[in-house]
């Protein structure tokens, strides 16, 4: 029983202080340029396989009148009416497949156009005047 009871305390003339292990220097910061992202990010688990896969390709007919042509940027500002199937009529800005379908229209005509919608991309790929 001596012995036990000996053996938590310290020794006559030993200094109390931090063990070696404490008074090392902390340990180095991670390498983060030792690290690579992962080659491929996946699917998380569980997500539905409607999820997974992309939507096809949509096309929707639509008629309008043009209140801006923007050449440069290649795309034109509308009032347009209700697209079926797509959206409620509105004032809105459209990029366009090809910059020369703009040269055909200017501010104040009534246009009919395709519009391409692709995964949540819209894209006009069809403009002309509209027949009077």
């Amino acid at each position: 029983m001596l012995a036990s009871a000996c053996a938590g305390r310290p020794q006559e003339g030993a200094a109390a202080g931090p063990t070696p292990q404490a008074a090392a220097s902390p340990a180095p910061p991670i390498p983060w340029g030792t690290i690579e992202p992962p080659k491929q990010v996946g699917v998380p688990a569980g997500t539905p396989a409607s999820q997974q896969t992309r939507a096809p390709v949509r096309t929707f007919h639509g008629t309008g009148v043009v209140r801006s042509v923007n050449l440069k940027e290649g795309w034109f500002e509308i009032d347009h009416e209700d697209i079926e199937g797509y959206m409620a009529a509105m004032r809105m800005q459209w990029k366009v497949r090809d910059v020369s379908m703009l040269n055909s229209v200017s501010a104040g005509d009534k246009v009919e156009f395709t519009l391409e919608e692709d995964n949540g991309s819209e894209l006009v790929i069809e403009l002309k005047k509209a027949r009077p």
